[in-house]
């Protein structure tokens, strides 16, 4: 089984201001060096913040550097379309939840109340100790 994961761009706002645990920024590590990948909304929610200092930009576009963006296409449209017609979540949720259910892989985030309502979407919080 892959330890790829897609990751939730909450999660990497909280690994760019060093606001993970030391067990959970490890994880976090593990997951870029196997391979991470992100949706192109991620990339967008987090360069598109406004208050980024020039040193905190540089090192989230560092950050993303590293990992495997995922475009939009057909078949992610389509599922975050179905997504939003039969969840609540906002679009920026639906794209990553959409992305990672394309490329099959789980999606890393702290954000399980959302997402959990996704079907057949393998959740990862490396928040909670027991996960691996």
């Amino acid at each position: 089984m892959t330890k790829q994961r897609v990751f939730d761009s909450n999660l990497l706002i909280y690994y760019l201001n060093a606001s993970l645990s030391e067990s959970a920024r490890q994880q976090v590590d593990d997951a870029i060096e196997t391979g991470a990948f992100i949706s192109v909304i991620t990339r967008i929610e987090i360069l598109g913040w406004t208050k980024h200092s020039d040193e905190s930009k540089s090192r989230a576009e560092d950050l993303l550097s590293n990992l495997s963006e995922q475009a939009l296409n057909e078949e992610i449209v389509k599922l975050c379309i179905q997504l939003r017609q039969t969840t609540s979540l906002k679009v920026p949720d639906a794209i990553i939840a959409a992305t990672a259910k394309h490329l099959e892989r789980p999606l890393m985030t702290r954000n399980i109340k959302d997402f959990k309502k996704v079907p057949n979407l393998k959740l990862f919080n490396p928040f909670e100790p027991d996960e691996k």
